[in-house]
């Protein structure tokens, strides 16, 4: 992927790359981070790994399967402290799946918020999606707050939906279409 660089007031928006793998270690191998996400807990040969998957990123999502993840990197000091990912759904319907994470020393700083902002905004822009979903396991408030503070909406709430790390989990479905955000 192109060297492909989103810069907000406080971060750049960037590929991940193995020199961000302690960065990374501090929050995907943390138990209370990754409680909601797909994944489990991370090694740093598991995050290595990861980050390497990610140099089949595409700067465009264009066909399904397609997808991105930027690392928040901060200005002031390059550390990365999250990251944003998307996935195109279907071609058809430029329908794209959201999601973001951010290491647990940066919560309620704005830093989410900055940063799924302009990712938002980028995939809006620069690419040919024209709806946005972001599915939120319903045990993570947070998450849905900052969804809503995005403009998302809530979609539905499904239950049971999603089998994960031994359990059945709710799941709630938030959305919003190319004109709500960028209007």
């Amino acid at each position: 992927m192109d060297m492909l660089t989103i810069e907000t007031k406080r971060l750049l928006l960037r590929p991940l790359s193995t020199a961000d793998v302690s960065d990374l270690l501090e929050f995907h191998g943390d138990q209370r981070v990754v409680s909601y996400l797909p994944w489990t807990l991370r090694s740093a040969i598991d995050v290595e790994v990861a980050v390497e998957s990610y140099s089949d990123c595409v700067a465009e999502l264009t066909s399904e399967g397609d997808y991105l993840v930027l690392g928040w990197e901060l200005k002031t000091t390059g550390k990365v402290i999250g990251q944003s990912n998307a996935s195109l759904l279907s071609h058809a319907s430029k329908t794209a799946d959201v999601g973001w994470v951010t290491n647990r020393s940066f919560w309620r700083e704005g830093y989410a918020f900055e940063a799924s902002e302009a990712f938002l905004n980028f995939l809006l822009t620069q690419s040919s999606v024209h709806r946005i979903v972001a599915n939120i396991d319903t045990r993570n408030p947070g998450s849905a707050a900052l969804a809503k503070k995005l403009r998302l909406r809530l979609e539905g709430e499904f239950k049971k939906s999603v089998f994960t790390k031994g359990e059945w989990c709710d799941m709630w479905l938030y959305a919003a279409l190319r004109e709500e955000i960028l209007d």
